[in-house]
């Protein structure tokens, strides 16, 4: 009697060890290809925002440089894409972090 009593608390010890390390070995797993989706999706995101601050930028500013007379067009042209490239990055940059949440948060929930 006091082996088998032995020999089944071995049985549920070794089970019970084995099911909480392959639920944490998961749990892991799962963190971990989420945020790799998630840099994916992040990635991809907001991209075009710098290119399109840069053209507009370049384009408004030359138009104020033109419109404020004095030849003023290629100073007008630099100052416009250059802001306009700040001003388009912060929001690519703004765009991917909302991205990357939005895409761990539904792996997360979905995997």
């Amino acid at each position: 009697m006091k082996t088998t009593l032995k020999a089944t608390f071995a049985i549920a010890l070794a089970a019970a060890t084995f099911i909480g390390t392959a639920d944490a070995s998961f749990a892991r797993t799962k963190a971990s290809y989420c945020r790799s989706y998630a840099r994916n999706v992040a990635r991809h995101a907001g991209g075009q925002n710098v290119a399109a601050g840069l053209a507009l930028g370049a384009g408004g500013g030359a138009l104020i440089g033109a419109l404020t007379g004095n030849n003023n067009v290629l100073p007008g042209l630099a100052i416009g894409a250059v802001g306009g490239t700040v001003v388009g990055a912060a929001t690519a940059h703004d765009a991917q972090r909302r991205a990357y949440y939005e895409a761990y948060q539904d792996c997360m929930g979905n995997y």
